[in-house]
């Protein structure tokens, strides 16, 4: 389906890879069973050594001429994620599917919060945009959360800044339109994984309960939800809900229904 396609996905997993990064692996996975290369992009610069291992296993399966890996510093070199596309576009030879996933959870350290979280999607997408071409039905998919489609209290930083993603998102669809491009958002809520298990304590009430309710929902769902956002030509400026009281669900917004409600 995807045979040819040149995927770069980032992952931002400092100390151990996050809940983004196991929706992003396994999307990773799901790409090159589609046919795909996919070149991972690690933005700390290698700091995690269990996220190099699962990017090695992806080496292993699926051999070195489809799967490629790159660290840079983003946070200390302004230009690292720029120079981290552009190697992936001139190792691979093009450039069609973007994968922006950038997290990072600390309300007490803003200046990184919002660089990692809003900054570096932005500029992914720019530098996505500079080097992809219209003839295989280029697109970039960004990582936002639940948190940026409803507040979220006990993060009001996190929360507003992954509200701007979504904004971001919608804003771009029609200036990538216009370079025969498409962008889309994917915005997860509560991911079976070690990070989301590990904060649960610190959780509202409200939030525990929906939790006890509903589970968490699994990497795999969410990761199937992009695989739509990339595969699904119709999509443009879609942001998809994945969360494990809804499933994965479309977002609709006033201005994108027909009638004039």
């Amino acid at each position: 389906m995807l045979f040819g396609r040149v995927a770069v996905v980032t992952l931002t997993g400092a100390d151990r890879p996050t809940a983004s990064d196991e929706i992003v692996l396994e999307a990773s996975n799901l790409l090159l069973q589609s046919g795909a290369k996919v070149c991972l992009v690690d933005v700390f610069n290698g700091a995690c050594s269990a996220l190099k291992s699962r990017c090695d296993a992806l080496e292993k399966k699926y051999g070195a001429n489809n799967v490629g890996y790159i660290s840079c510093d983003i946070m200390n070199d302004t230009d690292a994620l720029r120079r981290a596309f552009k190697k992936a576009f001139e190792h691979f030879g093009s450039l069609d599917i973007v994968i922006n996933n950038f997290y990072v959870y600390d309300e007490e350290n803003l200046e990184k919060l919002l660089k990692i979280n809003l900054q570096s999607v932005i500029s992914g997408t720019y530098n996505a945009m500079e080097l992809m071409s219209p003839d295989k039905g280029a697109v970039i998919v960004n990582v936002s959360s639940m948190a940026g489609l409803t507040p979220f209290n006990t993060g009001p930083a996190y929360s507003a800044v992954k509200h701007g993603v979504v904004a971001f998102t919608r804003a771009m669809k029609t200036n990538v339109e216009e370079k025969g491009l498409r962008i889309n958002c994917v915005c997860p809520g509560f991911v079976d994984a070690p990070e989301s298990r590990s904060i649960y304590e610190t959780l509202p009430e409200p939030y525990k309960r929906i939790i006890t309710e509903y589970g968490l929902i699994k990497p795999k769902v969410v990761a199937k939800g992009i695989m739509d956002l990339i595969t699904d030509t119709s999509r443009n400026g879609a942001i998809l809900r994945a969360n494990p009281w809804q499933g994965l669900m479309y977002q609709r917004y006033k201005e994108d229904m027909k009638s004039k409600l």
